[in-house]
């Protein structure tokens, strides 16, 4: 890391990326072996004729998880060094941002990062106007935090500290002058790998640290948010506390839960929805818990098919979209919305205009779409055991100019399909 940071790493790691910048540009514009690891290593190597196989790893490592971090953390990766595991658990910058609006927002003026990891939640509260004291255990990854940090011009706002949050004396320094915690739980097990990534960690008093110290930190810090999977038991979220799933142009990233002194008041469960470069996300909120949320009314099809956003299945608010779009339920366990008013409530929710309505069967499917004039579809699906390309391959359609998206679900115990206008 030392070597990365020096002039010389810098040196050769600008000269990896034009180089990498080169190979890419020339991929998509054709050339199939653009792309190619040994070529990397030998132009590298040709430019830089004393760098040695550490270092030449180490630099070609950077360039690959900058592009891989680039949709995620923006302009931002140009000046950083990132890690395999660090990257993973990384927040996306306009995520990071908007959590720490909120904390400035309620008040906070020194926030306590306990788990700062590569030190991208840390700058995101510096660049709102807070002080931040970081907290992180690998030294290294805490030396990277650091450097990070001071590349940004953070380092005089942002202390980071090389400790292990199990020792409470760890812990008391990182909340001595602090008046808010933030908390990131590893989730991750470097010791068990599944297609070369660290292994996701689903129990949370397996996390590190375990749930249970997080509501400890809670009970010492009232205006206390942890970051959490986005598949948490909604039991989990604190009593007058809130619950926040977050999802980025589609893909639902991150939840969060957060103690009521950072919940927004009157809000017991939201979902955020952030599209392209809008920097203000939409936000659909209920003030009950889940199991008080009133059930909405199911029938059939309508002129309209929407498909919610995974942040508000996530978050249990399907009812409010359906209550937006006067609508209802196709099925009551699947989240499906159809209504005959022409409301858009995107990107709560994508809308198809309903074209046909079947029972589903992939030869009769078949006789609707060609009917039609359909050579091209997106298949989607809820709730029922069909794989969409393996649908598409079976469909088997002539060319035609058309195109269509098909839903298929089930009704019951029965499955539906539903061609709609692709616009």
């Amino acid at each position: 890391m030392a070597w990365l940071d020096s002039p010389a790493g810098v040196e050769a790691l600008a000269v990896a990326t034009a180089y990498d910048d080169s190979a890419h540009a020339r991929a998509a514009a054709g050339d199939s072996s653009a792309i190619d690891p040994l070529k990397a290593v030998t132009a590298l190597r040709r430019s830089r004729p004393g760098l040695g196989a550490p270092q030449t790893s180490a630099v070609l490592t950077q360039v690959r998880l900058r592009r891989r971090a680039r949709p995620r953390l923006g302009d931002l990766v140009d000046d950083l060094l990132l890690t395999e595991d660090g990257l993973e658990q990384a927040t996306r910058t306009v995520v990071a941002d908007h959590r720490a609006r909120r904390y400035a927002e309620s008040g906070a003026t020194h926030v306590a990062d306990l788990g700062c990891g590569l030190g991208l939640d840390s700058a995101a509260f510096a660049r709102v106007g807070l002080l931040v004291t970081a907290v992180e255990r690998d030294p290294v990854v805490a030396a990277l935090a650091r450097r990070n940090l001071a590349a940004h011009g953070h380092a005089d706002v942002v202390s980071v500290v090389t400790g292990d949050l199990a020792d409470d004396a760890v812990l008391t320094v990182a909340l001595g002058a602090a008046d808010a915690a933030y908390v990131d739980p590893a989730r991750r097990d470097p010791a068990a790998q599944v297609e070369g990534r660290s292994a996701r960690v689903t129990d949370p008093e397996s996390w590190s640290p375990p749930w249970s110290w997080v509501v400890t930190v809670a009970g010492r810090m009232p205006r206390t948010a942890a970051k959490v999977a986005p598949g948490v038991d909604h039991a989990l979220i604190p009593v007058a506390g809130a619950g926040t799933w977050t999802s980025v142009d589609g893909q639902l990233v991150e939840a969060e839960l957060a103690w009521p002194a950072l919940a927004r008041a009157g809000v017991r469960r939201e979902a955020v929805v952030f599209r392209g470069a809008a920097t203000e996300p939409s936000v659909v909120r209920s003030p009950v818990d889940l199991h008080d949320e009133p059930a909405p009314p199911v029938g059939s099809v309508g002129s309209w098919l929407l498909e919610p956003d995974d942040a508000v299945i996530r978050a249990g608010l399907v009812s409010l979209v359906v209550a937006r779009v006067e609508g209802r339920l196709l099925d009551p366990r699947v989240a499906y919305v159809t209504t005959d008013h022409d409301i858009d409530v995107a990107p709560l929710a994508a809308r198809f205009r309903v074209e046909e309505s079947l029972p589903y069967d992939v030869d009769d499917l078949r006789s609707v779409l060609v009917t039609r004039g359909v050579g091209h579809v997106v298949v989607k699906k809820r709730a029922i055991g069909v794989d969409p390309d393996e649908v598409r391959r079976r469909l088997r359609l002539p060319a035609a100019p058309g195109s269509a998206v098909v839903a298929l679900t089930r009704i019951g115990d029965a499955p539906w399909a539903f061609v709609c206008d692709v616009r």
